[in-house]
């Protein structure tokens, strides 16, 4: 136990096992919706309250971060062999659901405002709409010293931080020499030191595909690091470890430079603790692939069918509790401990993930063009100068 076996038996090179597959898809899933589960027992005129099962929101979103380092590498080895294919298939998902999901936040925010503005304290920003707008749009929103909620859409900030990933990704891994070194720098002075801090935690999941394409563990290590991460939580919730690290760091940095100058950063030591677990689990997931897929096999439908809608979930989920909550309170319909605003949660992401996410395909061809647009202009002007 604990020695790393042969690679016989592995799935050919690039491939991920059916059942690491399958759970991959139910950890998204099953992450999305623990986010959804903290903010809305984060709000008391939501009927909700604190229990451990839904205390780790921000925890899902490292794991989110893991998960996508995973796949982001997965996709560039298998199927987007090119920058270009890359940059489309990027593009094209993230966009899909961004800008619908931005929009949708604005309307939403006004209807649920003009029924309980209470519901709405500290959420709805002041300022420029068109400014945040631009800034949500170009995914700059988090970028250096700027951190501009997207009006009540908090879980919008993860999202910058990964298009900043997948660029820096990009100028890695298809890119050589100075070209590298350019690509990646330009992203990673774009995206800025906050984005960065936890770039690392996404790189895990990079690393940990590779590895798993050479490597693999034998299954009772595998079960072990399958395991850890409820461990590491329940430490985590039980000796505050994310707390005392904060107030740590907030001491060395000063509170307002901790809080505010690293904003969603500002718990990069645990965060980073919470990736390694992650990534270790993902190589005992791995190890017990075969019989992942078969415990798995008998609600792979359904558990696809929900993933494919759950970007939309966890990019709009928060507005769209808002609304509903605010719908609900005001026909006097029982919230049942918050459990009526999380259906109705459900509900209204699975009315946009229709024509927002589930579309993404019709979106593709605008982004192809857009992509070759510059290349058609220089294209232009070279038949426009006339041969000497």
């Amino acid at each position: 136990m604990g020695q790393i076996a042969a690679t016989d038996g592995l799935p050919k090179p690039g491939a991920i096992a059916p059942g690491l597959s399958l759970y991959l898809e139910l950890l998204r899933l099953l992450a999305a919706t623990e986010v959804v589960l903290f903010h809305i027992n984060g709000f008391a005129l939501l009927g909700g309250h604190r229990a451990v099962w839904n205390a780790f929101g921000h925890e899902a979103v490292v794991v989110f971060f893991v998960l996508s380092g995973f796949v982001i590498a997965f996709a560039a080895q298998t199927r987007e062999h090119t920058p270009t294919a890359y940059a489309v298939s990027r593009l094209t998902r993230i966009y899909s659901v961004a800008l619908p999901c931005l929009l949708a936040t604005l309307l939403f925010d006004r209807i649920g405002l003009a029924l309980v503005p209470q519901l709405y304290d500290g959420l709805v920003t002041d300022g420029s709409v068109l400014v945040r707008l631009v800034l949500g749009g170009l995914f700059l929103n988090e970028s250096w010293a700027v951190s501009a909620q997207m009006f009540s859409n908090t879980p919008y900030w993860s999202i910058a931080y990964e298009f900043w990933y997948y660029l820096i990704f990009a100028g890695l891994f298809y890119f050589r020499g100075w070209q590298r070194v350019a690509l990646t720098a330009l992203a990673c002075l774009i995206a800025g030191y906050k984005i960065l801090l936890l770039f690392p935690i996404w790189a895990l999941g990079w690393g940990v595909y590779h590895w798993s394409q050479t490597h693999r563990v034998s299954p009772a290590l595998g079960l072990l690091l399958f395991v850890q991460p409820a461990l590491v939580l329940y430490l985590d919730d039980n000796l505050s470890w994310t707390r005392h690290a904060g107030e740590w760091l907030a001491g060395v940095m000063g509170q307002d430079n901790w809080r505010a100058g690293l904003s969603w950063s500002r718990y990069v030591l645990t965060d980073t603790l919470l990736g390694l677990s992650m990534a270790a689990h993902f190589v005992g997931a791995q190890a017990l692939s075969p019989w992942l897929e078969r415990a798995l096999r008998p609600i792979a439908r359904p558990v696809k069918w929900l993933t494919a809608r759950s970007f939309t979930l966890y990019l709009l989920h928060q507005p769209a509790m808002l609304l509903a909550g605010a719908a609900l309170i005001t026909l006097g319909v029982p919230l049942l401990g918050s459990w009526s605003v999380f259906l109705a949660t459900w509900g209204i992401v699975l009315a946009v993930a229709q024509v927002s996410e589930l579309q993404k395909h019709r979106l593709k061809p605008l982004v192809v063009w857009l992509l070759d647009w510059p290349g058609r202009i220089l294209a232009q002007r070279r038949t426009a100068v006339p041969a000497e």
